[in-house]
C-alpha cells in the first residue's frame, strides 16, 4: 500500500471502535464497489480497495459492477494480496446484454463466483426511477413472462449457476420476481441470497426463502445517507424476524461520499453491537455466512 493510501487507512479506522475492528478480521463483503466506474464517483479504484481491505484483515469481497463483469479484474488483483480471496461477479443489466447466458457461462467459466439479476435495469428499478441519475440506458430487463413464469434465458442462466456451483443474487427484482427466481434455484439447489433485504424486499418474504435455504443481505449503504438512524432501526428489526443465521451483513459501499468501504463495514459491525446483537452473531453474519454462500 502507498503512503497515501496508507495515510487513508489509518484515518479511516480511526473511526472504528477496537471491538467493531476484531470483528472486521476474518469478514467478508459480498456486495462492494470500486472504479473503475462509467456512471459514478467511486471512493478507492480497485486496488487500493483490495489493499485496505486486507490491511483490515478481512478475508475477502466480492467485487460488484452494474456495468460489466468484474472477473478479470479479480484475477488480476489475486496475486499482489497472497492470501486474502477476491471473488469476481456479474450483473445482467444491459451492458452486458441483459439475461444473457453466454456472458454468465463465460465469468462463470473463468472464476467469477456471484451473478447477480438486473439491478438498475430492472423493472422493478425503473419503475421507481432508481436507475435515472445513474446513466443506465436501453430497455428495462423483465425475468418473468406475462403469465409471471420465468422467461427460458433465466432458466438457461440457473443451468450455468448450477453447473458451476456459483452463487445467485436476486439483484432488484420485485418481491414477486424474487419469490418465483429464488424458489425456483432453491428447488434446484443453487446458493442464493436476497440483496437488499430492507429496500422492498418484506419480513414475510425473507421468512419464507431463508426457510429455503436462502441467505438475507442487508446493506450498510442506507444507513450513511439521511435518516440512517432510522434505517439501521428498520434493518435491525428484519435481522432479529429473519434470524442472524440466514443474514449477511454487507456494505454496498464504495461510493465518494461514503466511508471507505473497510472502513465503513467497521462502522456497520458497530451499530449492531451497540443496537444488543452479540458478538458470535455479528461474526456469524460477517464471516461464517458469508463464506457458506461462497462455498
Amino acid at each position: 500500500m502507498h503512503d497515501g493510501s496508507a495515510n487513508e487507512f489509518a484515518e479511516a479506522f480511526a473511526r472504528v471502535p477496537e471491538r467493531a475492528r476484531a470483528l472486521l478480521h476474518g469478514a467478508i463483503d459480498i456486495h462492494v464497489h470500486a472504479s473503475p466506474d462509467p456512471n459514478a464517483a467511486r471512493k478507492l479504484d480497485a486496488r487500493q480497495l483490495v489493499r485496505m481491505a486486507a490491511a483490515a484483515g478481512m478475508a475477502g469481497l466480492v467485487l460488484k459492477s452494474h456495468e460489466y463483469p468484474t472477473q478479470a479484474l479479480a484475477w488480476a488483483l489475486g496475486p499482489e494480496v497472497p492470501g486474502f480471496r477476491i471473488h469476481g461477479a456479474i450483473a445482467l443489466d444491459n451492458g452486458v446484454g441483459g439475461i444473457n447466458p453466454e456472458a454468465v457461462r463465460i465469468s462463470l467459466t473463468i472464476g467469477a463466483r456471484v451473478v447477480w439479476m438486473p439491478t438498475f435495469d430492472s423493472i422493478q428499478s425503473r419503475t421507481r426511477a432508481l436507475s435515472s441519475a445513474s446513466g443506465f440506458h436501453g430497455p428495462p430487463v423483465p425475468v418473468v413472462d406475462d403469465d409471471g413464469a420465468l422467461l427460458p434465458a433465466c432458466h438457461e442462466v440457473l443451468d450455468q449457476l448450477k453447473e458451476h456451483d456459483a452463487v445467485l443474487a436476486s439483484g432488484h427484482l420485485s418481491p414477486s420476481e424474487t419469490l418465483t427466481l429464488l424458489r425456483e434455484s432453491r428447488r434446484r439447489g443453487i446458493r442464493s441470497v436476497i440483496t437488499h433485504g430492507s429496500l422492498w424486499i418484506s419480513v414475510e418474504v425473507q421468512q419464507e426463502l431463508a426457510g429455503l435455504g436462502t441467505f438475507v443481505e442487508q446493506c450498510a449503504v442506507p444507513t450513511f445517507r439521511a435518516n440512517g438512524e432510522r434505517a439501521f432501526d428498520e434493518i435491525a428489526v428484519q435481522v432479529r424476524a429473519v434470524g442472524p443465521e440466514h443474514v449477511i451483513l454487507a456494505t454496498d459501499l464504495g461510493q465518494a461520499a461514503n466511508p471507505e468501504p473497510p472502513a465503513g463495514f467497521g462502522l456497520w459491525i458497530e451499530r449492531f453491537l451497540a443496537a444488543g446483537f452479540s458478538e458470535p452473531d455479528v461474526r456469524r453474519m460477517v464471516s461464517r455466512n458469508p463464506a457458506e454462500l461462497l462455498g
